[in-house]
């Protein structure tokens, strides 16, 4: 007689999950967070940096805000991609270093032939996909080569890449670990390859910016109108004040902590910011720190391995902390 267990393991995962949720519904509000806060810490110890990211982008992915250029680039950002990106050989390799959908779509638009998508989760692989999709953007996927890996330990061969191509890659790397990044991407290019990113710079003229001022410098201003982008401007911003220098990275749960310590009764603003509360939360959930690095530690560590040889910033929007840096293998 053939035991199916992987159907009777599911069978009692969702009955614990239905009995849970019928005991977890009598509790009070209150007690609701301070249970999530326990679950939450529980993550925080069980899992690895690495872990806690993929438990994020599977849940989030590229399913919002796709034309926002700070969760993904604008137009003039890909433009600059664009004029450094110089398709001169139908032979030139390209590892795209996550699954951002704008620029796969660029290296297809580019006729870059079997170029990698190299990302830890094949589900955001495919969610990305579908955002494409969504916007009428025609994608070619027999033209790329998925790889589900980690960036740190992909199994590619040293020197065969022309260029490799990402966008924040560096926000998703721990600092320390970071200097094995960069050493493992300089080891998959050829000799005079480009390493193209899109960096997330820290604006150190909030270092001493009471949290609040900087709410309010949001709120106050005559262009508030609750735009996804003052969402994304005000929570770059506390991102950056809030960080520890020590770690270079921002506690999710400190945002959390300053948003909800504002006092207003204004329902405009009391809307903000519970949609700021909400992005922060994605985070926070899973306990997952917000990399925050100053232009100088990245450019320690960088410069280990790579030339500055070109820097450019966008100019449809306020980009002056998310340059797009071309990077010459040393």
């Amino acid at each position: 007689m053939n035991i199916d267990y992987q159907g009777i393991s599911i069978y009692y995962s969702h009955y614990i999950m239905h009995l849970m949720y019928s005991i977890l519904k009598r509790f009070s509000n209150r007690d609701l967070l301070r249970i999530r806060k326990l679950i939450t810490d529980i993550l925080s110890i069980k899992l690895p940096y690495r872990e806690q990211s993929k438990l994020f982008w599977d849940d989030n992915g590229y399913t919002r805000n796709l034309r926002i250029p700070l969760a993904n680039p604008s137009k003039d950002d890909l433009n600059i991609y664009k004029k450094y990106l110089k398709h001169e050989e139908n032979n030139q390799k390209t590892l795209l270093l996550g699954s951002t959908p704008l620029l796969r779509s660029l290296l297809n638009e580019l006729d870059f032939k079997n170029y990698v998508v190299a990302d830890f989760s094949f589900a955001t692989i495919e969610n990305s996909l579908k955002e494409l999709d969504k916007l009428g953007i025609d994608l070619d996927a027999e033209n790329e080569i998925w790889l589900k890996s980690d960036w740190l330990e992909m199994p590619l061969e040293p020197k065969s890449f022309d260029y490799v191509v990402g966008d924040f890659v560096f926000t998703q790397i721990e600092p320390d670990k970071q200097p094995l990044f960069v050493k493992k991407i300089s080891s998959l290019l050829k000799q005079n390859g480009n390493f193209i990113v899109r960096m997330c710079i820290c604006n150190t003229a909030f270092d001493n910016v009471d949290p609040k001022k900087i709410i309010e410098g949001i709120l106050f201003s005559k262009t508030f109108e609750n735009t996804v982008e003052q969402r994304f401007a005000l929570l770059y911003r506390l991102r950056d004040r809030l960080r520890d220098k020590k770690t270079q990275a921002t506690s999710p749960r400190i945002i959390v902590d300053e948003i909800l310590r504002y006092k207003t009764e204004n329902e405009k603003e009391l809307e903000f910011l519970r949609s700021v509360l909400k992005m922060t939360l994605r985070r926070a959930e899973v306990d997952l720190p917000f990399i925050t690095q100053t232009k100088d530690e990245l450019a320690d560590v960088i410069s280990k391995e790579f030339l500055l040889e070109a820097s450019a910033i966008a100019s449809d929007y306020v980009s002056d902390n998310f340059p797009i840096y071309i990077l010459k293998k040393i």
